[in-house]
């Protein structure tokens, strides 16, 4: 799948011993806003207070990097960020150092083993940036799973996905990492993947789904980080239940900021594109 959005590259890493991966978004565009929505009961993230309205006044991003393997996903954060500095991409302080601003998301997903990422993962990443995103089971989505409310043995394979939908000059695209406690459902309410039962057993089964909206709409903070929650919104039509404790769900919005748009409409094609993001992995 091809992201048409201006400004973004997307690059990848996945390994298939540990089952598992991490997906990285650079942000070529440097006057871009970016906002947060976090309604998950256990996030794994690092940099997201930055994206916060009433923290600093330039919420920027160099990159957001999306990976698997929970906490220790921050090796591959780290790796990200010190190729950034080789490259010089960064907020800019003094003569020569520049800052590179990276926020990140993992999902928990030692399912089968328990290998840590190297940071090669995120070197690996960093070196084959592009405007193609596969769908599947690849990279942080390499060993995302959904519909364990009866427990992990139950489990169903899932994915990344992207859907992108343009509405005259606006674009609005979703990526999504599905690891989510609850099953899948179409729009119309059909189960996709996961299993009908009355049973909840959810005995320290972690789940999480991650997204990361992109639009070439000029955007405010507050109006990026009301993005992430609509798609969040999105989210929770397709994927039920939703929000559990031991949930990470984290969703990001990153603006181009190109096209003057209605708030409402950027929010409107958030929810629609997240519905469908997640449904594309499993077609």
């Amino acid at each position: 799948m091809r992201i048409g959005i201006e400004g973004i590259k997307v690059g990848g890493y996945t390994d298939e011993k540990a089952k598992s991966g991490a997906t990285v978004i650079l942000v070529e565009e440097q006057n871009n806003t970016v906002g947060i929505s976090q309604r998950g009961g256990s996030p794994a993230t690092i940099g997201t207070d930055l994206l916060r309205p009433r923290h600093r006044g330039n919420q920027t991003v160099n990159a957001i990097v999306l990976t698997g393997r929970s906490v220790f996903g921050l090796r591959v954060v780290d790796a990200v960020i010190t190729k950034l500095f080789e490259l010089k991409i960064g907020y800019k302080i003094g003569e020569d150092l520049r800052i590179p601003i990276v926020a990140s998301a993992s999902i928990f997903d030692f399912y089968d083993n328990t290998i840590l990422p190297t940071s090669e993962w995120g070197y690996r990443a960093m070196e084959n940036l592009s405007k193609e995103i596969p769908i599947g089971k690849y990279w942080a989505g390499r060993g995302a799973t959904v519909g364990k409310l009866k427990g992990i043995k139950y489990a169903k394979p899932s994915g990344q996905g992207y859907y992108e939908i343009e509405n005259d000059n606006l674009s609005v695209g979703v990526i999504s990492v599905v690891n989510s406690i609850g099953n899948i459902y179409d729009e119309s309410g059909r189960l996709v993947a996961g299993e009908e039962s009355e049973e909840f057993i959810v005995n320290n089964v972690l789940g999480t789904t991650l997204g990361v909206v992109i639009t070439n709409a000029k955007l405010t903070n507050s109006d990026a980080c009301r993005v992430a929650s609509s798609a969040e919104n999105g989210f929770a039509s397709v994927i039920r239940p939703y929000n559990l404790s031991l949930d990470g769900d984290t969703v990001f919005t990153i603006s181009t900021n190109q096209i003057e748009t209605s708030v409402d409409k950027v929010i409107f094609l958030a929810y629609e594109a997240s519905r469908k993001s997640v449904l594309s992995i499993f077609r």
